[in-house]
């Protein structure tokens, strides 16, 4: 009997909480951080349980899928054969779009894309392509078939299966995973036809100029600096900062953006890239 009623209550405390939650959303989650600790029971500096599967899709070049908490992503990448820019006779493509469907959470529209997926995706093609003095990840050279006449142009689609948060270290590890799981097929230009062709049983492994591992965080309610936020704390934020190292370069940061009105100290700064090289590491082993 004393065991039905011990049950009864932690079905009613149980049912408290969450109703608690749902209706008082940002109070919920202000009173787990001033006891230092989160509603899901992670310290400040930890990061969700991150998976990482590669080959997980057939019909693509390269591809992955990468879970992070209860936040799932898949990418898929296609080789096609392209005529090069004139501006760069050399050089192929490789374009990245990020795609949050309204699958994914209900936070998520259909039509156009969401400002979040078009931010996501613009940066992780800067990020991926370089910047003027500031090589990317995949040298385009490698990319060109016969020069000022025909290149490979990867497309590179990460599709959000499920948002909870932190979706640009997601797509930013599956990018990664799909490109080092990429094969090019030996492909030849015939003069005389213009034709190319491939041989998809002689494919090469992408050359890559860096290895890069992103690592989030977010200033909570404006006091709490918390790393791979969920949804629900990502909500709460009035800053974030991404920060990329790059494990072929001795753990070297490639890339440090700052998002929000929140003010980030320097003292913050180091701290988090303290914390990013421990998480390097961690996905190092994933991978």
């Amino acid at each position: 009997m004393a065991d039905v009623t011990d049950e009864k209550q932690q079905q009613q405390v149980a049912f408290a909480m969450h109703t608690f939650e749902r209706i008082h959303h940002v109070e919920f989650q202000r009173r787990f951080l001033t006891q230092e600790t989160r509603h899901d029971g992670r310290e400040f500096t930890q990061f969700r349980p991150t998976h990482v599967v590669k080959g997980a899709i057939s019909t693509a070049q390269g591809s992955a899928t990468v879970r992070i908490g209860n936040t799932t992503v898949v990418c898929g990448i296609k080789a096609e054969v392209g005529e090069p820019d004139v501006n760069s006779p050399d050089q192929g493509y490789l374009v990245a779009n990020v795609e949050l469907p309204p699958m994914c959470s209900a936070r998520f529209r259909p039509g156009a894309p969401s400002e979040e997926a078009q931010i996501a995706s613009e940066h992780i093609h800067r990020l991926f392509n370089g910047t003027a003095g500031n090589k990317g990840v995949v040298d385009l050279k490698t990319l060109c078939i016969e020069e000022g006449l025909a290149v490979w142009s990867l497309s590179a689609d990460i599709v959000c299966l499920k948002y909870d948060g932190n979706i640009l270290d997601a797509s930013i590890v599956a990018l990664m995973a799909a490109l080092e799981d990429l094969g090019l097929p030996s492909a030849q230009l015939d003069p005389a036809t213009g034709v190319v062709s491939a041989d998809r049983t002689k494919a090469v492994p992408l050359v890559l100029n860096k290895r890069l591992f992103p690592a989030t965080f977010s200033l909570v309610d404006d006091a709490y600096l918390v790393a791979d936020a969920d949804d629900a704390e990502e909500q709460m934020a009035t800053a974030s900062l991404l920060v990329v190292l790059d494990a072929s370069n001795g753990g070297a940061l490639a890339n440090m953006w700052k998002r929000g009105a929140g003010r980030v100290s320097s003292q913050t700064i180091h701290k988090c890239i303290d914390c990013a090289a421990q998480r390097m590491e961690a996905l190092i082993k994933t991978l």
